[in-house]
């Protein structure tokens, strides 16, 4: 994509490696961490000296395989991009023994180290650690840093090679080539990396299989669906809600009346229990898109009341707040759609801005470039009858009669130790089991969601 707007002599490139062995357990995962990290320690020097010349690079693992960015000066970006292919793909030798001539001697035990113990810095936080077990819950394939860890147990180097040769034998490809560069540019970043991926298998992006993303359902029930943790870090003292609402498959109309919901929601929210009632110094609402289900969540990060009394409070807040929705003035209806529309049609600013845009659409698959285009045209038929029966469909939490109702509800509740409220109900486990205790309760409820799977035909993830 030829840069017509910034018109500065640079450009990014953004790749994105699909390997059809890709995250198929947690050891083949924690393999392509270790990888990753290996090849970035190799490329310490290079990096550098690249960065003195306003060349940025990075490599990330991801849950396909690994994606490698490059930004900066066009005209030597495809050399630095030649060097990083290079590197990357001489794990592809088939001797098992010994690693690349890249890679200086003793750095896989080092970087293994640095690894591990980035896997047992992983989750200190309430907040985080909350998030992530949101996710290995409606993820099974969400493999926990525990779980990476210990399959890198007592790990050999031929065990490595032989989980990232697996990666490398058959990979697809997704690139996104733009700022100062044309068609022409574009043709030669094809040719180096076909160039450079020769003799392996190069599969067509479309027709490569790749690694399941598999999104649960979560249960319909009234009450249950709690997972309660405490902090995996002694001293934590702050507690971490997180409520997920899931509501179902991507599409536009949901999507745009997802977002709205979080723009009208998000202040009042704030106010009540941040400002005004000081439940928890971290309170907000924002929209969920998981491989394509959409959902919403609450967190809110306390120190001074209990995770029930939270869990309780974010439910009257949306009792209450349905009549504010109901007689909110037209005026201030309209400001809301105005505002939420101003903020999708927002001009970029700079070409790294843009780049992200659209590479989200290219990690997720949907390939709609002119998203943010077409969800503000859509507000403008958006009414508020429409948005309060969103509001009574996916949020309401009660029936007519005043009872309790069943919603796809997912709560986590992650407890401090800290004296107070806010360590209420904290589970007494030792250190040491704690992860264990995750897993166990990550694993009833996926026995209690089934085989109940998100399912669609037309997105891949």
């Amino acid at each position: 994509m030829q840069d017509r707007k910034f018109e500065r002599p640079i450009a990014e490139l953004r790749l994105r490696f699909i390997c059809a062995e890709a995250n198929k357990t947690p050891f083949v995962r924690a393999c392509t961490d270790l990888f990753v990290l290996l090849c970035c320690d190799a490329a310490t020097e290079t990096a550098y000296l690249a960065d003195i010349c306003e060349l940025a690079s990075s490599i990330v693992s991801t849950n396909v395989g690994f994606s490698l960015r490059l930004s900066g000066f066009d005209h030597k970006l495809l050399t630095l991009a030649s060097y990083f292919l290079e590197l990357l793909f001489s794990f592809r030798d088939e001797d098992t023994e010994k690693m690349p001539s890249s890679i200086k001697p003793g750095r896989f035990e080092a970087c293994l180290e640095v690894l591990l113990r980035g896997y047992a810095n992983s989750g200190l936080r309430a907040s985080s650690f909350a998030t992530d077990i949101r996710l290995m819950s409606i993820m099974p394939t969400h493999w926990s840093a525990s779980s990476k860890a210990a399959s890198l147990k007592d790990v050999t180097l031929p065990a490595f090679k032989s989980v990232v040769r697996g990666l490398l034998e058959s990979v697809s490809i997704e690139a996104l080539f733009a700022g100062n560069v044309t068609a022409v540019d574009a043709k030669d970043a094809e040719g180096l990396i076909v160039k450079t991926l020769n003799p392996i298998r190069l599969d067509d992006p479309i027709s490569i299989h790749e690694p399941k993303k598999l999104v649960l359902k979560v249960p319909n029930k009234v009450v249950g669906n709690i997972i309660t943790i405490p902090t995996r870090d002694p001293n934590e003292s702050n507690t971490a809600i997180e409520v997920y609402l899931q509501f179902g498959w991507d599409d536009l109309e949901a999507r745009v009346m997802i977002d709205l919901l979080v723009h009208i929601l998000y202040e009042p929210l704030f106010d009540q229990l941040r400002t005004k009632e000081q439940i928890g110094y971290d309170v907000s609402v924002g929209a969920r898109w998981t491989h394509g289900v959409l959902g919403m969540s609450f967190k809110v990060t306390t120190s001074s009341c209990s995770a029930e009394e939270v869990t309780g409070r974010l439910d009257r807040f949306l009792v209450e707040f349905r009549p504010d929705l109901l007689n909110m003035e037209n005026e201030v209806f309209r400001e809301h759609v105005i505002g939420l529309a101003k903020n999708k049609l927002h001009m970029y600013n700079s070409l790294e801005e843009e780049c992200g845009t659209l590479w989200g659409e290219i990690i997720e698959s949907r390939y709609d470039w002119e998203a943010h285009r077409d969800e503000a045209v859509y507000l403008k038929s958006v009414t508020k009858d429409e948005v309060t029966a969103a509001y009574d469909k996916w949020l309401f939490p009660t029936e007519v009669s005043g009872e309790m109702r069943e919603r796809q509800r997912l709560v986590v509740h992650v407890i401090g130790s800290g004296e107070g409220p806010s360590s209420s109900g904290h589970p007494e486990l030792d250190s040491e089991v704690i992860d264990a205790e995750v897993e166990n309760q990550i694993r009833a409820f996926h026995e209690a969601a089934g085989s109940n799977a998100w399912q669609a035909e037309a997105l891949s993830e």
